[in-house]
């Protein structure tokens, strides 16, 4: 059974403990213990307990855009503004009290697993699995999930439409801050790709992808080379009030799905407001 499950049921190492530990087991309808041996033909069904929750993860009647749902998986199109997990400094409003409310009025004995987060003034499309299983499965293997970014640039690059680069270089935390991040030798490998979309006179709408997923990356990266995010005033852009900060939204979002394997794409335009910013 531990083989079947650990390398074609993609469970994690973390997961296969808790079914040992926590769930019920049955082979063609029988209960059995997990050192089982399985044969062709058996069907195997495990039953999880109820999720528990942390004690800050309590309901709120949060508004919720989702753009997709099944049994797995949920993808939430997020707005600018909203925290995805209640922190010290915003304790409510959160998504994730947003998806407790609506699990709850579901019925749906789960807690929150968030597969791709987004920065609170960061928009648009964002994964959230619906329990442990799709949850190991989606974070198992980084390529079996893709995100595309776009952002908008101060300053118009030199680069034209349709041209691609990559910026490869290391990230820390800034020395005295908990939430600034630089580019330096001691940080760790950051590489982001990008493509340019459309050049304006001050701005430049450019698309991003990462290879890896350290905190800020976009921000940091493109202030590296020149060109901070439009309302980014923590990496050195122009404070923008309307642009709620950094103008960052994920515009597509691609993965394979944990259950049927099926690859599967969504899409959400950027905010009108940026329109206005040539």
């Amino acid at each position: 059974m531990k083989a079947f499950l650990r390398n074609r049921a993609n469970f994690s190492a973390q997961l296969y403990k808790h079914v040992k530990q926590e769930a019920v087991l049955q082979v063609n309808g029988v209960s059995v213990p997990h050192w089982t041996h399985l044969q062709q033909g058996d069907q195997l069904s495990i039953i999880f307990p109820k999720e528990a929750r942390g004690p800050v993860m309590v309901g709120e009647p949060i508004p919720l855009s989702i753009v997709y749902e099944d049994e797995d998986i949920i993808v939430l199109h997020k707005p600018s503004g909203v925290e995805v997990s209640p922190r010290p400094n915003h304790p409510s409003g959160s998504l994730a009290q947003g998806l407790i409310h609506y699990y709850d009025t579901k019925g749906l004995p789960y807690t929150v697993h968030i597969v791709t987060r987004l920065d609170r003034y960061t928009s648009g499309l964002m994964l959230v699995a619906k329990h442990k299983y799709s949850h190991s499965v989606l974070t198992a293997k980084l390529n079996e999930v893709e995100r595309k970014y776009t952002a908008l640039v101060e300053g118009r690059m030199k680069m034209k439409k349709g041209e691609t680069g990559t910026v490869d270089a290391p990230i820390r935390r800034k020395p005295g801050s908990i939430i600034q991040r630089e580019v330096h030798p001691e940080g760790k490998h950051g590489v982001t790709e990008y493509e340019i979309l459309k050049r304006g006179r001050r701005y430049t709408r450019v698309e991003c992808k990462l290879q890896t997923g350290r905190t800020h990356q976009i921000r940091v990266h493109m202030a590296s080379i020149g060109y901070p995010l439009a309302g980014d005033s923590l990496y050195g852009g122009e404070d923008i009030p309307e642009l709620d900060y950094q103008a960052l939204h994920c515009h597509q979002l691609t993965l394979r799905h944990p259950w049927t394997r099926k690859w599967i794409r969504f899409s959400a335009d950027p905010p009108a407001a940026w329109k206005k910013y040539k």
